[in-house]
């Protein structure tokens, strides 16, 4: 199973201690720009590459709700509860990759992405700061609507990376509800298109190939479909 380009393409396996490491993500600084109503994401802020520094901006955008204590990743729910991520649990540590980091963080909705990379994959837990509720991504990358009620992930598949899923996912009610795909949709979408952006609640913009935008779209019946346009 591919994982997102956007994340993995490349890491530098870590020796010795967590201080004197690096890990690298191939991917390019994010094309997205948050409105300027709300507080930009990590993903927003800074490159994805490379990963131990991207960690480390990410952790200082979150403040004094993010650590790493050592080898321990520390996230602080708004009750005061935190929770701990510690390497010696981590799969990507115990094959010497970088193990758990801070992998995005949403300063309006105290939404944080909880990565364990491993040496050419990962594993993406999302925590609501809010609530304290983990949603489980598996090996797919989440990007969290502005409201935090709606989630994109997409599934890379295939060297080219010309089979994957893109879904979108409803996590209003007790488990994620997987409201449209990629694969079943009337109107598919080319191949290689990649996530750029939340422009909405109702708006994912996509990159095509060919450079032009795509929109993924909540229509007036609550349907999601495929645009050319943002209206």
């Amino acid at each position: 199973m591919r994982i997102p380009a956007f994340l993995f393409a490349s890491f530098v396996i870590l020796t010795g201690s967590p201080s004197s490491t690096s890990a690298q993500q191939a991917a390019e600084p994010s094309d997205a720009t948050a409105p300027a109503s709300r507080a930009k994401t990590c993903g927003e802020s800074f490159s994805r590459s490379p990963t131990e520094e991207f960690n480390r901006k990410c952790i200082a955008l979150a403040g004094p709700l993010a650590a790493m204590r050592g080898e321990v990743l520390v996230i602080r729910m708004d009750n005061g509860i935190r929770k701990t991520f510690d390497n010696k649990n981590s799969d990507g540590a115990s094959v010497s990759a970088f193990g758990y980091g801070l992998a995005d963080f949403y300063p309006e909705t105290h939404i944080f992405v909880v990565c364990d990379y491993g040496p050419d994959n990962g594993r993406s837990l999302a925590i609501d700061g809010r609530t304290g509720r983990q949603l489980d991504f598996g090996y797919t990358f989440p990007q969290f609507s502005p409201d935090g009620n709606w989630v994109l992930t997409i599934e890379y598949r295939g060297e080219d990376e010309t089979d994957s899923n893109f879904a979108i996912l409803d996590i209003r009610g007790k488990k994620p509800l997987t409201v449209w795909q990629s694969q079943t949709s009337k109107a598919r979408l080319p191949a290689k298109a990649d996530f750029v952006a939340w422009d909405d609640n109702k708006t994912t913009r996509l990159a095509s190939p060919s450079q032009k935008p795509l929109f993924l779209i909540q229509t007036s019946d609550g349907s999601w479909s495929v645009s050319k346009t943002a209206n």
